[in-house]
């Protein structure tokens, strides 16, 4: 069977240095197990803005990866659901300013963005963050697909949008914001925000605590998949197929109605 697969990208875990990460996205973590609460604990800093930092990754889990770890907040507590619009366009606008600077540099194939938020959300630090990491060998665009991030428009303006998928990468509720000018940035911060609160406080009735940031270039736009996360479907874990859900609209207008009237 081996003989008809395509070239697939894959990342190699280093589990060694995986063993060292602390985690503290239990409740009964110890109170000093943060290592985000104690900026001396970092390798170094790179930018930073206030409390809002970008530092080294001490532990880089994948191999051939150059990772960074943005810390969004001195509140160990807070979330990006709950940042004033001061903070949540400092945040992103340091972020994007540094992955723009990365992917500049010519040194990676790739570049992941991502944050991670909530015990199901593959993360292991409570405290507010987001991760940047260059891989110098992987392709991690490699299964991109535009019609994984357009679908039915909840809410646009000039440069601007928001969306739920028709074909979502994983299922069965995702929403995408599409940035195609960066005057429109405000407004995509914004549309992120709303989204993560819907998924939080208003999708199913609030029945997530988890979810993921994915960020995307495609041409001169910059997308973000907002993925909210549960217990991954088996028909997904076992044949890779996506499934979307038949009450699009129902949710759409749900969104629309709760932050856009």
């Amino acid at each position: 069977m081996h003989e008809n697969q395509p070239d697939k990208p894959l990342l190699i875990f280093q589990r060694a240095v995986s063993r060292q990460k602390p985690f503290t996205m239990r409740s009964d973590a110890p109170p000093d197990a943060c290592p985000f609460c104690d900026i001396s604990q970092l390798p170094s800093i790179v930018r930073q803005d206030g409390d809002i930092i970008i530092a080294p990754n001490k532990y880089p889990i994948h191999k051939d990866s150059d990772p960074y770890v943005l810390i969004e907040t001195a509140d160990c507590d807070s979330d990006l659901s709950r940042y004033d619009q001061g903070r949540l366009l400092r945040v992103f606008r340091l972020a994007f300013d540094f992955w723009d600077e990365m992917a500049a540099s010519g040194k990676y194939r790739s570049i992941m963005f991502l944050k991670n938020h909530g015990p199901l959300s593959g993360g292991s630090l409570r405290h507010p963050h987001s991760q940047l990491i260059g891989l110098y060998e992987v392709d991690c665009d490699a299964f991109f697909r535009i019609e994984n991030y357009e679908g039915l428009t909840i809410c646009s303006q000039p440069g601007v949008e928001i969306n739920i998928s028709d074909y979502p990468k994983v299922g069965f509720v995702e929403f995408n914001i599409l940035l195609t000018d960066e005057k429109a940035f405000a407004a995509f911060c914004e549309y992120m925000q709303k989204a993560v609160q819907f998924v939080l406080h208003g999708l199913f009735r609030g029945s997530f605590s988890s979810y993921n940031l994915f960020f995307y270039r495609y041409g001169s736009t910059k997308i973000c998949k907002v993925l909210p996360r549960g217990i991954a479907t088996p028909i997904y874990m076992g044949y890779s197929l996506p499934q979307t859900s038949d009450d699009l609209i129902d949710i759409a207008d749900a969104f629309r109605n709760a932050y856009f009237t």
